[in-house]
């Protein structure tokens, strides 16, 4: 009998079982090592995202904590000048004759007043004080400048000659008036009687030996106090809570939901505003493990800052209320990170898998081998590059550019040598956005950046903070030559606008230029950086479109 008739019908032979067994175990560590890797890709991922974002609302909340002081001292500075004004008015001795005319005691005038309002003004006295008051008003940028006698009838006012003129209407009730009575300086926001336009009322007694004469106040229109609040998402509040000025106008005459207005009646909202029903800015803590501060806005979804200043003597206190909206963003880069990660795990493993196979067969797979490694390494340098580069401008984004500006820092430290760096914001970027769109905006940032890439040398180094906010940085460079530099830049973009779709949009850019002088200490970064941002503050402060360098 031969061996093969033996053999028919058996089981298979030994090797293919083995080959059998050890295929189902390379199955096996392929996918386990695949999700080891996911579990270990997942953590990190989850640690580095946990980390942008806290160092994201970090930035933020610094960054407001600026803007929130630097309008709050500019509203200061102007309520200051506007306390002053009915003091000095007040002082003057043509005032205190006219009111002693009618002396501490007179009467207030009837609800009928216009009539006798009529007749005062033909009073020669209380004409001249009309049209001196029309001049102060001029002179001080004020809407309204009037006189009260001690009942609270308007005597003389700068408005005079106009529909809507004061004289003859009655004050009394008013808070500025009433403050001023009882020896005090006066101030209130209220709808304006005659005029029904919002603004500021401030106010100061006169006084003679005689007792109480009257009041001085001024008013100011709301409309005039709107370069006070440039940001969409600053806003101020009166006294009661009540939204009196916003960036976003949809915001005003609206009020928190712990206003002091909602205790008042129907009579004194009435009085005041001129309305009784008010919508609420419906603010809520959001509950955020990141950063307890973040609110949460009734009709978005998006956590916000909400950061409030001192009150005024007054009472006002400035506001902003501004989106997080980079946090849902560094979620989707680190769900793309982790995608990336995780396709580079499976890749490994599958390179564990395919060595294996490959020392069986060995010149069957060395070309596909050799595929699988270019490919992976290209992922990596695509990563790499992912990671220092800003999508949009191709500049290099925050946090590579930190690393360089540290590196650069140490070397110009260690060679005694100067380091510069120029820190440019695009004016009017956001009316760029509201008149041709966000995507003519995009171009416009990468245009900036093309200029600017044109314009400096090959070693310097450009990068994107954020928004439209750029820097540049250059090595072993005096602050002559940085300046030099920067107004190159600034007049490459303002003279050439860029174009979007065929329509030219108009650019130009603020700069503010620092210098690491070579014996600073190499851990200066954040102070070379503030005192750029400090520089480009007051570019902007200056009108925009302009180079500042930092003192020396």
């Amino acid at each position: 009998m031969r061996l093969s008739d033996q053999t028919h019908g058996t089981s298979p032979p030994p090797h293919n079982i083995l080959q059998e067994l050890s295929s189902r175990r390379v199955i096996g560590i392929f996918f386990a090592a695949v999700f080891i890797w996911a579990a270990v890709s997942g953590v990190a991922m989850n640690w580095i995202v946990e980390k942008r974002i806290a160092g994201y609302l970090a930035s933020e909340q610094q960054d407001i904590s600026r803007r929130l002081t630097a309008t709050s001292m500019q509203f200061e500075l102007a309520l200051n000048r506007l306390r002053g004004v009915p003091a000095v008015v007040a002082g003057g001795s043509d005032v205190s004759g006219v009111l002693e005319k009618f002396g501490p005691d007179v009467a207030p005038m009837k609800p009928s007043s216009k009539p006798q309002g009529q007749s005062w003004f033909v009073r020669p006295e209380l004409q001249a004080l009309s049209r001196q008051f029309a001049k102060i008003a001029t002179e001080l940028e004020v809407d309204v400048v009037w006189a009260m006698n001690a009942g609270g009838d308007c005597v003389a006012a700068s408005n005079f000659d106009t529909a809507t003129s004061f004289v003859g209407v009655n004050y009394v009730d008013r808070r500025y008036f009433k403050s001023p009575q009882a020896g005090e300086r006066g101030y209130q926001f209220a709808m304006g009687r005659v005029t029904n336009v919002p603004g500021l009322f401030f106010s100061y007694p006169v006084r003679s030996e005689k007792g109480f004469l009257g009041v001085i106040a001024i008013k100011v229109d709301l409309s005039r106090l709107a370069p006070w609040v440039s940001g969409a998402d600053e806003f101020v509040t009166d006294d009661n809570g009540v939204v009196i000025l916003a960036g976003d106008a949809n915001r005003e005459m609206r009020a928190l939901n712990s206003a002091v207005m909602q205790k008042m009646t129907v009579a004194q909202l009435d009085a005041r505003y001129k309305r009784s029903q008010f919508q609420l800015l419906d603010i809520q803590p959001f509950g955020s493990s990141y950063d307890s501060s973040l609110v949460r806005v009734a009709g978005s979804a998006v956590p916000h800052f909400f950061r409030t200043s001192d009150p005024t003597p007054e009472g006002l206190k400035v506001h902003i209320l501004a989106p997080a909206v980079n946090i849902e963003g560094i979620r989707r880069d680190g769900l793309a990170m982790f995608a990336l990660l995780l396709f580079a795990g499976v890749s490994v493993a599958s390179l564990m898998v395919g060595a294996h196979i490959y020392v069986r067969r060995i010149r069957q797979h060395q070309q596909s081998m050799q595929i699988t490694n270019e490919k992976l390494g290209q992922l990596i340098q695509e990563l790499e590059q992912l990671s220092r580069t800003d999508a949009l401008t191709g500049c290099v984004n925050r946090r590579y550019f930190q690393e360089c500006l540290n590196t650069e820092l140490d070397r110009a430290h260690r060679y005694s040598r100067p380091c510069s760096l120029i820190m440019l914001d695009v004016d009017w970027f956001k009316k760029i956005n509201d008149s041709f769109g966000h995507a003519a905006g995009d171009e416009a940032l990468k245009e900036v950046v093309r200029k600017i890439g044109r314009t400096v040398r090959r070693q310097d180094i450009v990068g994107r903070l954020g928004g439209e906010e750029f820097v540049v940085l250059m090595p072993e460079t005096g602050l002559d030559s940085a300046l030099a530099t920067a107004e190159r830049i600034r007049k490459a973009i303002a003279t050439e606008p860029a174009s979007f779709n065929g329509i030219e949009i108009p650019l130009t850019v603020s700069a503010g230029v620092a210098l690491m002088s070579a014996d600073e200490k190499p851990d200066s970064a954040d102070s070379l950086l503030h005192r750029a941002d400090q520089c480009l503050y007051q570019a902007k402060s200056a009108g925009r479109n302009c180079v500042m360098p930092a003192a020396a």
